[in-house]
C-alpha cells in the first residue's frame, strides 16, 4: 500500500524527528511511505518538494494532483495543520482517501462559546473529507469528538514514542543520593502547583521516623516554585535541574511520585514507567488512561496530601509491591510509547484508512 505523507514548511524539529522515525519503524512489507511538502525543499527526508509560496494556492494544488495519481498513491497522510485544505482538495480531485493529524484538541469545557464553535466547524468540515483522525492519546479523542462529534472508530489513537533510554542500576553515591530511600519527583517545565504538594506528603513520611529523601528533577517554572517553598525548611531535598540525567537518576530511585493537577500524561511518568519504576500517582484523566490501579500504580485522589504519604509509603515498605508495580508500568509503556510500537500502530492506522474507503 502506498502512502503519501503531507506536510507544508516540514520545518518544526520534533516533526521532522517522528517523520524520520516513522519512515524507519512502518513494515516495509505493508505500507511504503513517501514525503511531500508544500513551502520547504528537497532534502534527506522530503522526497518531493511542491514549490509552493503560500500553504493553500493553485500550483501547489496541481502538482500534489498529479503527484498523488504518478505515484498511485493509495493514501494521502497531512501531517502538518498549515496542509490541510491543500491536501484535501488534492486528495478529492484524484479520488484519494485522506487521514489527518491532530495533536491537540482543547476540552470544550475550556473555551469560550465563540472558540468551541470556531473548532467545531472546522473538525466537522474535515471529518466530512477524511477517513481517518490521527491523535496521540484517548484524551485528546474524547475532547475532539465532543467537540466535532465524530464516531470513535474515525479517530485513531497512536500514541508518541518517547525518548527514554533505560539504565538497570548506577552508584547513588555518584549523584550523591543518601542511603536510605528515595522517592523521584519529575517537575514539568510549565507550571503547576500541584507539584508543591510533594513537600507536604514528605513531611507526613519524615514524621512517621522514616528515612525518605526527595530527588527533585526538571527545570522551568515548576522546579524554581519547589526550590523557592522550600527555602529556610530543614528537609532532605536534593535537586537535580538537568533532565539529560533523568535515566540515571530514576534508576537510582526507589519509587516515582507525580502531584499533577492537569489532564494530560506527564511525559516524566511515561520516563518512570520505561524504568520500571513503581508510581504513585493523582487520579487525572491522562494517567489513568495509560496507568492501571492497583495494577501498574497506585492512584489517589487528587490533593488528597495523606493518601498521598500513605501510598509512597506502602511501595517504600512492601518490595514486592513495588517490584509488580514497576514492572506492569514497564509492559504497559512498552506496549504505547517504544519505537516498536510506534511503528506497529501507524501501520495499522494507514492500513485501516485504506481499507475503510475499499
Amino acid at each position: 500500500m502506498r502512502v503519501l505523507i503531507l506536510g507544508d514548511r516540514l520545518a518544526d524539529p520534533k516533526l521532522r524527528e517522528t517523520l524520520t522515525l516513522l519512515l524507519a519503524q512502518l513494515d516495509a512489507r505493508r505500507i511504503q511511505a513517501a514525503v511531500a511538502a508544500l513551502r520547504a525543499e528537497r532534502d534527506e527526508l522530503i522526497d518531493s518538494a511542491l514549490g509552493s509560496r503560500r500553504a493553500l494556492s493553485l500550483g501547489a494544488l496541481r502538482r500534489l494532483i498529479s503527484l498523488l495519481r504518478k505515484l498511485q498513491i493509495e493514501l494521502l497522510h497531512i501531517a502538518e495543520r498549515s496542509a490541510i485544505w491543500t491536501g484535501i482538495l488534492a486528495a478529492r480531485y484524484a479520488d484519494v482517501p485522506v487521514s489527518v493529524v491532530c495533536d491537540q484538541a482543547p476540552a470544550p469545557s475550556e473555551l469560550s462559546s465563540l472558540a468551541r464553535g470556531l473548532h467545531r466547524v472546522r473538525w466537522r468540515l474535515i471529518a466530512r473529507a477524511a477517513q481517518r483522525i490521527l491523535v496521540p492519546s484517548e484524551l485528546i479523542s474524547r475532547h475532539l469528538s465532543a467537540l466535532a462529534g465524530m464516531s470513535s472508530e474515525q479517530i485513531g489513537v497512536v500514541y508518541p514514542v518517547h525518548p527514554f533510554r533505560a539504565v538497570e542500576s548506577v552508584d547513588r553515591a555518584a549523584f550523591g543520593l543518601a542511603h536510605g530511600k528515595n522517592v523521584a519527583l519529575i517537575a514539568p517545565p510549565d507550571y503547576d502547583a500541584g507539584y508543591l504538594q510533594a513537600v507536604e506528603v514528605l513531611e507526613r513520611l519524615r514524621k512517621r521516623s522514616l528515612d525518605v529523601h526527595l530527588v527533585v528533577i526538571g527545570e522551568g517554572a515548576t522546579f524554581q516554585a519547589l526550590h523557592k517553598a522550600v527555602a529556610g525548611l530543614s528537609l532532605p531535598i536534593r535537586w537535580f535541574p538537568d533532565r539529560a540525567e533523568l535515566p540515571e537518576l530514576l534508576a537510582a530511585c526507589d519509587a516515582v511520585l507525580d502531584c499533577t493537577t492537569q489532564e494530560e500524561l506527564p511525559d516524566g511518568l511515561v520516563a518512570a514507567m520505561l524504568a520500571g519504576k513503581p508510581i504513585v500517582a493523582p487520579r487525572q484523566a491522562g494517567i489513568t488512561e495509560v496507568l492501571e490501579p492497583n495494577i501498574s500504580a497506585l492512584i489517589v485522589t487528587p490533593a488528597d496530601v495523606s493518601d498521598m504519604a500513605l501510598q509512597v509509603n506502602r511501595v517504600l515498605q512492601y518490595a514486592q509491591l513495588a517490584e509488580r508495580l514497576g514492572r506492569s508500568a514497564h509492559r504497559r509503556a512498552a506496549e504505547r510509547f517504544t519505537p516498536e510500537a510506534y511503528g506497529r500502530a501507524m501501520t495499522e492506522f494507514f492500513e485501516t484508512a485504506i481499507y475503510s474507503t475499499r
